[in-house]
């Protein structure tokens, strides 16, 4: 069978799973406020660039079909493109057995598979437009480095897909300094192709609605993420960083981790690649890993963060592979272990999700579940389905207003309740707090019913997200009464609780209702 057949079927596989597992599963924390995204299209939000909440509103029809599979769907379809890409990219760098080891390691990482594969988040479109990226980065830096003209047509695309690398997540800039770095040492002919200004310019021009929204918003994105990247003390803090090492691979697979590790050790010795491709592969592969790594000394890192870095490296493992192909057990066994593992994971997590005994988390009934990650996917429909009936009820009874609206502090639970009650029920949630818990919310308030001093309005706290009613509400409610508590089962126990409060009174004292970036309310 032609390799070109065996990755058609490997796309064809992967991409059956990872619908069943869409399917199944509710979604998560992230997914369901990137989910607010689509519903208010904008040119950048609060956390990232518009990438994300443009996929989801295209393959949700312009969010006709918004259930979990169609939210989905997008990242899934990302995921075929990024084997494709994958087994294209080591096609061209070594040969199609090394497109074909590409192909199967980008399918055998944590990060590329399931993470940014089965989940929607703005990593989904990010890997397929940085594969495409480094696809055409390389075809220039071949032609240069063999005396050859590069195509304007050539360098514009490139400028075009990192320019829309970073529309998907800023950490797309990356692929700049890697070229950079590329064409200082080994290229710097390309310095005098006017090209390269060309392109930069407009990969600029395609990025900057990014920066377009936050003079107007007061740059507030970079205030809010340089507050959680920036070194706030020199003292450095190891666990943070055995956290984030330990995340990252983790993340990228143990298995294809130890592979990459041992084919960047035996590059030099075996020579299984070429110098120029080697190059290529480490300047656009190490630099992400190397910053989000020494980052994660000072200050907390996300292990994702640095997930592009390492599907670049996987390229050297690929050839790697290709390399000792003669030693068809060691290959064999190599795959086999890293498939193995990924299937294993994601089976496992999905059992202990769906089918675990009540929680894993705490046993306290007033912080019932708390810090049980499997709950961020799992109980919201089950809640919804019994909330409905019992705010009818309410209703006919005139015990709640028909027009009542729905409040949270902070955008998780808020995007959940969003996504599995208020909007089915076409009831309006209101951010009320602080700017830095409703992230997205200080937006989407401006383009709904919003609260008006007096009202009243209906409060839903998980109890796994438990909170001090007095500390949280209280300062901007007149009164606070707890109307219902609904209970929640998992494997015939109960995984947490939902109490349902009325909030009376709204003062209109909290900060995202205090005009704070200078425009309407």
């Amino acid at each position: 069978m032609k390799l070109s057949t065996r990755v058609f079927y490997l796309i064809l596989i992967t991409t059956l799973i990872r619908m069943i597992v869409a399917g199944v599963l509710e979604l998560s924390n992230d997914e369901v406020y990137y989910f607010l995204y689509a519903i208010d299209l904008q040119p950048n939000y609060f956390d990232h660039p518009p990438g994300v909440g443009v996929l989801i509103r295209l393959f949700t029809f312009d969010l006709l079909w918004t259930n979990e599979l169609f939210v989905r769907l997008s990242a899934i379809f990302c995921a075929g493109l990024g084997t494709y890409l994958s087994f294209q990219l080591g096609t061209l760098l070594k040969n199609e057995r090394t497109g074909w080891f590409a192909a199967l390691l980008y399918n055998t990482s944590i990060y590329t598979s399931i993470i940014a594969g089965t989940f929607i988040i703005p990593d989904s479109p990010q890997v397929v437009f940085w594969l495409a990226s480094l696809w055409v980065m390389y075809k220039i830096i071949f032609r240069a480095d063999s005396g050859m003209n590069v195509p304007l047509l050539q360098w514009l695309v490139f400028g075009l897909l990192t320019g829309i690398c970073v529309l998907c997540k800023v950490h797309g800039i990356f692929l700049w300094f890697g070229f950079g770095l590329y064409i200082l040492f080994f290229s710097p002919r390309l310095l005098k192709d006017y090209g390269l200004y060309l392109s930069a310019i407009l990969a600029m021009v395609v990025m900057s609605p990014i920066l377009f929204w936050n003079l107007e918003n007061d740059f507030i994105t970079y205030r809010f993420h340089s507050e959680r990247v920036a070194v706030q003390e020199s003292m450095i803090h190891f666990d943070s960083f055995l956290q984030a090492l330990g995340g990252q691979i983790l993340y990228n697979n143990p298995i294809n981790v130890v592979l990459l590790c041992i084919a960047c050790w035996k590059f030099r010795s075996m020579n299984f690649l070429d110098l120029r491709a080697t190059r290529f592969i480490m300047l656009n592969g190490l630099p992400m890993i190397a910053v989000v790594s020494a980052m994660s000394l000072f200050n907390p890192m996300l292990p994702h963060w640095s997930g592009p870095g390492f599907m670049t490296l996987a390229f050297l493992a690929a050839a790697f592979l290709d390399e000792k192909i003669k030693n068809d057990i060691f290959v064999l066994g190599v795959l086999k272990a890293s498939m193995s593992l990924v299937v294993v994971s994601l089976t496992a997590a999905t059992m202990i999700i769906q089918l675990y005994p009540g929680t894993i988390g705490n046993k306290n009934i007033a912080r019932y579940g708390e810090d049980d990650f499997t709950l961020d996917m799992y109980g919201w429909q089950a809640f919804a389905a019994e909330f409905k009936p019992w705010l009818t009820e309410q209703k006919s009874n005139h015990n709640i207003s028909t027009d009542i609206r729905m409040v949270s502090h902070k955008w998780f639970p808020a995007a959940h309740l969003d996504y599995y009650v208020a909007r089915p029920l076409r009831i309006d949630l209101i951010g009320v707090g602080d700017l830095t818990d409703l992230h997205q919310y200080y937006w989407l308030n401006k383009s709904r019913r919003n609260l008006l001093k007096g009202d009243s309005a209906l409060c839903v706290i998980p109890s796994n997200y438990g909170v001090n009613m007095e500390e949280t509400y209280l300062q901007h409610f007149g009164s606070v009464d707890l109307l219902h508590t609904f209970s929640v089962a998992r494997g015939g126990e109960v995984a947490r609780y939902f109490l349902v409060y009325r909030l009376n009174d709204y003062q209109e004292s909290d900060q995202v209702h205090q005009n704070i970036m200078g425009g309407d309310r």
